[in-house]
């Protein structure tokens, strides 16, 4: 097969996984929407977001410096992979004990032991999911996104045979959906990792010193990222704060429909991500900006077209979930509009990754931080939630401006080292033949 062929088919392969992969979460928002209570959904949507900021906190820790070093030389050795494994592992354990025991802190603390329930139910989806996040990490570096979409198939089905028991004998529930969530994960996950199995070993003299390696790169990118994600976790609990739970739930069924936005541009940065990273190692600066630029007009491409269609069918599309949803299809719009901002961040970040420039991150993602939140606590109590869609909006403009320069300076410092140890090698090479 042709180089050519290969992109398309990897391409095609990643959407498709992105597609499974959202659809599922849009299927779980709607049916929770329509099983459960207005306070219900909101609980659900502030416990989730948490989620997101775990996952994605373990992305960055340990997905990350494994995408970023597995092309280089040295590190194509199992033994890299299986330390990669085993930090997850030892990342997951420790966010599922201290999830426990703060759900359960904050159930003895209300004397509610529903509240309990529910937080044992968020820990065990928080663990499988936390694993089944290192799989796809993983098979993602490989390009093997077609055994990558077979197994999220596996997943979906699971889950809404699961959600379809729940509702066939009126157990629908937000505590009952977390258990079906986590356990539709566990088949497909150990079969992962039954069939990579020979192409990782851990061994213990390379665990140290591989987490030692990937937290220089990765430390920079955990906290600007922590602060990145920080307005995602902080948003909704001020709508909370101001608006109270239903609000925040009307907040988040929105951003499900808009996840059809963040399913376009997933999809495409886990093709765009690992080859910016190859082309940068590969063939230098020109290529890596060749390749976010073709990610760049592609992404703005699809996301205009879906923001317009918003404009249009926002509040009908919204119908979906219940018909009191309608009124909100500018929020919809608005939301699309943050995504696309942010989603040409994300791009112009993975020229930041391709350099290994993680400290570089940090502007951005603060300034997305300080622009979004001190927005939101401005306009929500104006604007209620549209407010805070403006917010995002602020945040991820700021974001994009601040990371754009800072690849910009990065591509120019590069070059510049590059050209200095090229021409202090020529000199040396001069002086050895005149000697």
């Amino acid at each position: 097969m042709s180089e050519t062929r290969k992109k398309f088919a990897s391409g095609i392969y990643a959407f498709a996984d992105q597609i499974v992969v959202s659809g599922a979460s849009f299927l779980t928002v709607l049916l929770v929407t329509r099983n459960c209570s207005d306070e219900d959904v909101g609980t659900f949507a502030l416990a989730w977001t948490v989620i997101a900021f775990i996952r994605t906190i373990q992305e960055r820790t340990i997905a990350a410096p494994f995408l970023a070093f597995s092309y280089n030389q040295g590190f194509e050795r199992s033994s890299f992979r299986g330390s990669s494994i085993f930090h997850q592992a030892v990342f997951a354990l420790a966010s599922t004990v201290l999830t426990l025991m703060v759900t359960s802190f904050i159930g003895v603390w209300q004397g509610d032991s529903s509240q309990i329930w529910f937080g044992v139910s968020i820990g065990f989806a928080l663990a499988i999911n936390l694993v089944r996040d290192q799989m796809r990490a993983i098979s993602y570096t490989e390009f093997a996104f077609l055994r990558l979409f077979l197994l999220d198939v596996a997943v979906v089905a699971c889950q809404l045979l699961g959600f379809a028991v729940l509702s066939q004998f009126d157990s629908f529930t937000i505590t009952n959906a977390n258990y079906v969530i986590g356990t539709a994960c566990i088949a497909p996950v150990a079969f992962w990792l039954f069939v990579t199995r020979r192409t990782f070993v851990i061994e213990r003299s390379w665990i140290w010193a591989d987490w030692k390696n990937n937290w220089i790169y990765a430390r920079w990118l955990v906290g600007s990222r922590a602060l990145g994600i920080a307005p995602v976790v902080v948003i909704p609990f001020l709508i909370a704060f101001f608006e109270g739970k239903a609000a925040t739930g009307t907040f988040s069924v929105c951003s499900s429909l808009v996840g059809v936005s963040l399913m376009f541009v997933s999809g495409a940065n886990n093709m765009f991500l690992p080859r910016t990273i190859q082309e940068m190692q590969k063939n230098g600066t020109s290529a890596m900006l060749a390749s976010v630029g073709e990610a760049l007009v592609v992404i703005i491409s699809i996301l205009v077209g879906i923001s317009v269609a918003f404009w249009f069918f926002g509040g009908p599309l919204l119908y979906i979930y219940k018909p009191k949803y309608s009124e909100f299809g500018l929020v919809a719009f608005l939301l699309s509009i943050s995504t696309l901002v942010v989603s040409i961040s994300i791009i112009l970040g993975n020229g930041l990754a391709a350099l290994k420039y993680s400290k570089e991150f940090f502007l951005g993602e603060v300034s997305c931080c300080v622009v979004s939140i001190m927005a939101a606590l401005i306009l929500i109590p104006l604007m209620e939630i549209y407010g805070a869609c403006i917010a995002s909006i602020l945040g991820g403009l700021a974001a994009t401006i601040v990371t754009g320069m800072s690849l910009f300076r990065g591509v120019q410092a590069f070059d510049r080292q590059n050209e200095d140890v090229s021409f202090q090698s020529v000199s040396s090479n001069c002086e050895l033949r005149r000697a």
